[in-house]
């Protein structure tokens, strides 16, 4: 079984205009992908190419919506799982209010942070009350830590999720994109339960820096069972290269054995997510 950890699709209208997002603090980004091509068609497309099983989706202001996400992931249950998107996250009443409607009402089953949009480091204690109820709802929890916008990089630092670890050891953190930059800060965490490392991107840039046996002598030390894929998939025209060329060539260069990688490509994470 292949599940992409960490995929983008567009809500309703699909049009060929570049997607804008808006930041906590009010800055407008646009996106570097168009909504027409991330539908979910397209998205169910490419995972029968690539013979992937099922799709981790995330919410994302601009892009398609909690309730949007819902219906979608109704309509393609075995194909599709939804990662809610808190407007405010640390709101620490609304927050938990709005995690709550997303998993009781929405039927949404994980949660996205992702503290470059939401001007937020991971250590702040005021989204401690929203953590910690994604934790009594067994929701994972993906935090993204490459430093976008650019002048984020303050927000996405891997010693944040320690903190936050520190005062939810229950909660399960994916750490998206492989920490980037700052990929050997992750070593330490590691020794701490219900912390996984998503590969997009990251394990990419660690692999081409680096060569493909320091990757693999990398995920070994991180640990072969808190590995999961994820091609942060959006739809672009090198929606394809992200997914084959990025992602899963890099695991048939590494001498891993098939049992290595069945865990990384979905084992690991339909354990997480009780599959």
């Amino acid at each position: 079984m292949i599940i992409d950890s960490h995929v983008h699709i567009c809500g309703l209208p699909l049009n060929q205009d570049y997607i804008k997002c808006t930041t906590t603090n009010g800055e407008v980004i646009t996106l570097p992908f168009k909504r027409a091509n991330c539908s979910v068609n397209h998205l169910l497309k490419t995972m029968e190419k690539y013979n992937i099983d099922m799709a981790l989706v995330n919410a994302v202001p601009g892009v398609i919506t909690n309730s949007q996400l819902s219906q979608i992931v109704k309509e393609h249950p075995e194909k599709m799982m939804g990662f809610a998107w808190i407007d405010k996250p640390l709101d620490e009443d609304k927050s938990v209010d709005e995690l709550e409607e997303a998993y009781y009402t929405l039927n949404l089953k994980g949660l996205k942070l992702h503290p470059g949009i939401q001007q937020l480091n991971p250590g702040d204690p005021r989204i401690y009350p929203l953590i910690r109820k994604a934790a009594e709802l067994s929701m994972p929890v993906f935090i993204h830590t490459y430093p976008w916008p650019i002048d984020t990089f303050n927000f996405t630092k891997p010693e944040y999720i320690y903190i936050l670890k520190k005062h939810v050891p229950d909660a399960i953190i994916i750490v998206g994109h492989t920490g980037y930059q700052r990929f050997m800060d992750l070593l330490p965490l590691m020794d701490y339960p219900g912390i996984y490392v998503e590969t997009s991107f990251g394990l990419e840039l660690i692999s081409n820096l680096h060569g493909i046996k320091f990757a693999e002598r990398f995920i070994r030390r991180i640990g072969i069972d808190k590995v999961v894929f994820g091609s942060d998939w959006m739809g672009t025209q090198d929606g394809n290269q992200r997914i084959e060329e990025n992602n899963l060539k890099i695991f048939d260069k590494m001498e891993l054995t098939e049992e290595e990688k069945t865990k990384i490509l979905g084992e690991n994470i339909r354990k997480v997510l009780g599959l």
